[in-house]
């Protein structure tokens, strides 16, 4: 959408920068208000808008993404209605562990979470709260240790230059269990669905502090995958995440991991790892193209979809060992794939949200 901007020798214009010289900000300006304190505004157009995020709540699907917008549908796709949302934040990340119970995350620090399928949500979780947090779980312990201390100036620099590190994933196992993670090692982990939270940047091989973009969980083990080509496996007894390095250098922006031990890394320029022994060997992936992977998901018979920036979907029927091109029938950059199906997916990207069955019989 294009924008009329007034000239600088326009009255508006003039009386702005006058006030800015003299200190005096204009009353709009003066009562500016960030994103994480404003409720998205209702639009019609939503779904067809671009989104983030799609998840399956039960026989539901949910569907986020910039300034707040969530919006949903119990039709597969017929009818979509936005949700109640009290932040306009740019929302990145969802998770249902159960048809009612869901939170998604976003920039400024948000932690949302809905108890009615994503009808509505409530904010559990903001930036400043979460730096605030981050303080005085590290003031208790920095006497006594190095890592806690560092990590403790670091939030007290952070809090004092105002700067919110934004959540860029959300993986729940249950209604309870969950981490949210995000830029600059930030990771929270709740064990009673979000009602208290505990930092975890203590608890991670990551000492330059590199953004994690992924968390994700299966019957074999919890992962992280982030810069620089690192993966972080949750250790055995459940306390510190370790790092587990791939062939690759750059950034990774996700993960698929399956309950038969098949483990995906993917990024930049279509670059994809594969492992079968929770992180510990990896192998390059062909064929599915040179655009970046911004998402993947597995199927409940056992097939894995990968979607790029370019409009690609390519499908796996082999545990990730190899990928074949899938037709999109309404083509458009791709963010966010979900399975809601043995063969039917949900998508978002540029233009929206979409659904569509993958035709198996067609495809060699």
């Amino acid at each position: 959408m294009n924008t009329l901007r007034p000239s600088i020798a326009s009255p508006g214009r003039r009386r702005l920068c006058a006030g800015l010289a003299l200190g005096v900000l204009p009353a709009a300006a003066a009562a500016f208000r960030p994103p994480q304190a404003l409720a998205a505004l209702p639009t019609q157009l939503a779904a067809g808008q671009p989104l983030l995020a799609i998840a399956r709540a039960g026989s539901r699907i949910v569907a986020a993404g910039p300034r707040g917008h969530i919006v949903w549908s119990d039709d597969d796709g017929g009818h979509w209605t936005q949700a109640s949302v009290p932040v306009s934040s740019d929302l990145l990340a969802l998770s249902f562990p159960s048809a009612q119970r869901g939170w998604a995350v976003g920039h400024g620090g948000v932690v949302l979470h809905s108890n009615d399928g994503g009808s509505t949500w409530t904010r559990q979780l903001g930036g400043h709260e979460a730096n605030a947090l981050a303080q005085r779980h590290f003031e208790s312990r920095a006497a006594g240790d190095a890592q806690a201390a560092r990590l403790l100036q670091r939030e007290k620099a952070q809090g004092a230059d105002g700067s919110t590190p934004s959540f860029l994933d959300v993986h729940f196992d249950s209604d309870n269990a969950g981490f949210v993670v995000g830029t600059f090692n930030r990771i929270l982990r709740t064990d009673d669905g979000g009602r208290t939270w505990t930092p975890w940047m203590d608890r991670t091989d990551n000492p330059q502090d590199l953004h994690f973009y992924a968390v994700r969980g299966s019957a074999r083990g919890m992962f992280l995958a982030g810069e620089q080509g690192m993966v972080w496996r949750l250790a055995p007894r459940g306390e510190r995440f370790e790092a587990v390095a791939t062939p690759y250098k750059g950034t990774l922006f996700g993960l698929v991991a399956t309950d038969a031990g098949t483990l995906l890394a993917y990024g930049m320029r279509g670059r994809l790892f594969r492992s079968d022994d929770e992180g510990r060997r990896w192998q390059a992936v062909a064929g599915v193209g040179t655009a970046g992977i911004t998402a993947g998901t597995a199927l409940p018979g056992g097939a894995i979809v990968l979607v790029d920036q370019a409009g690609g979907i390519a499908l796996s029927r082999d545990g990730g060992q190899s990928f074949v091109p899938v037709p999109a029938l309404q083509p458009m950059p791709y963010f966010g794939v979900s399975a809601l199906g043995a063969q039917r997916i949900g998508l978002v990207g540029a233009a929206g949200v979409r659904v569509q069955t993958i035709a198996f019989d067609q495809i060699r």
